[in-house]
């Protein structure tokens, strides 16, 4: 007896009458009304292999078209000593083998290349952290994401696209290496598209800064857009747009990762800020409060109280709490 002919998705290169039986096999199995996902994708896999394969599948779906006329040809196909592979789980009706049916599959299927996949549901994405807490994510195609204290991240991922938000707070991308499937990360007023690189986006009140770890990255806005390579920063505000690339210290820009924020004249709404994302109770700065005072510091998020009174000690400003919350002020 002759073994039946199994679809095959591999990538290797076959001969032309084994490309035929292999397409005979598929057409078969779309006549049988079958349609699960795991052969949705197999097939896709399939045809992406070899570009001779979309031919030698149109051309078996015209062959079965031919066939309509031929007497009795569905008991034929379906016959277990001809074919095997596919056998359907009910009887196969003229109508629905060579009739209108078999030529709805087959152009469903010529296009499944795009099509199957678009008929996977997206992957919906939603990331989140308390205050106080830094987290990595591991996603789907391997690519991490870790996220400081109160951030959040969301999105979709497709068969083609990967889509990201940074809703607030910052966080640091490891991204895995697609170039079928480009990676965007939206702030709202910046989108930065990669590849597959590292790089951290940090979104406060009035700017957003980027800065690459590795790789390259594009960072756009309505206006313009500037491409970063490894060691470059940018930021983006209101005010500036998109400021120029400069290059920064990586151990210090994202000592976050590890539980230490680390300020190099940096202004206090600034530093008050990133303090928010990681301090128990809120910091307020008061109308009367150095806002622009620029300060070096370097701390870790346990030492957030101490570090406050040492501010209140040294420098002009006055630090009042309560059971609720801490107060910045202009001190006398």
């Amino acid at each position: 007896m002759k073994k039946p002919v199994k679809p095959d998705s591999s990538s290797k290169s076959v001969s032309g009458s084994a490309l035929d039986a292999e397409a005979h096999a598929w057409v078969l199995y779309f006549a049988s009304g079958e349609n699960a996902p795991e052969k949705q994708k197999l097939f896709a896999d399939w045809l992406a292999g070899n570009p001779d394969r979309r031919v030698a599948f149109e051309r078996a779906g015209q062959l079965w078209d031919a066939m309509a006329d031929v007497e009795d040809v569905e008991n034929i196909l379906t016959d277990q000593n001809n074919i095997e592979t596919f056998q359907p789980r009910r009887r196969m009706s003229r109508r629905i083998l060579l009739g209108g049916g078999l030529a709805a599959s087959l152009v469903c299927a010529v296009g499944i290349g795009s099509l199957t996949l678009q008929q996977v549901p997206p992957e919906m994405i939603e990331l989140s952290t308390p205050i106080g807490e830094i987290k990595t994510f591991t996603l789907s195609d391997g690519s991490e994401i870790t996220l400081g204290g109160a951030s959040q991240v969301r999105g979709e991922f497709s068969a083609t696209t990967r889509n990201l938000e940074l809703v607030g707070g910052n966080a640091y991308f490891d991204i895995t290496r697609s170039k079928d499937r480009p990676l965007t990360v939206d702030t709202g007023s910046v989108r930065v598209q990669v590849l597959g690189t590292r790089f951290s986006i940090k979104k406060r009140t009035e700017q957003v800064a980027v800065s690459v770890d590795s790789g390259h990255v594009r960072v756009m806005t309505d206006m313009a857009a500037r491409d970063l390579r490894a060691g470059d920063r940018i930021v983006s505000s209101a005010a500036l747009r998109l400021g120029p690339v400069e290059p920064f210290d990586a151990e210090r820009e994202l000592s976050w990762r590890s539980g230490r924020l680390t300020f190099v004249d940096a202004p206090l709404h600034d530093i008050v800020a990133d303090i928010n994302q990681y301090s128990g109770r809120p910091v307020r700065l008061a109308p009367s409060a150095p806002a622009d005072m620029r300060l070096t510091l370097s701390f870790s998020v346990k030492q957030i109280d101490q570090v406050l009174a040492g501010l209140d000690a040294a420098y002009p400003i006055e630090v009042r709490e309560n059971d609720t919350e801490i107060v910045i002020s202009q001190g006398r």
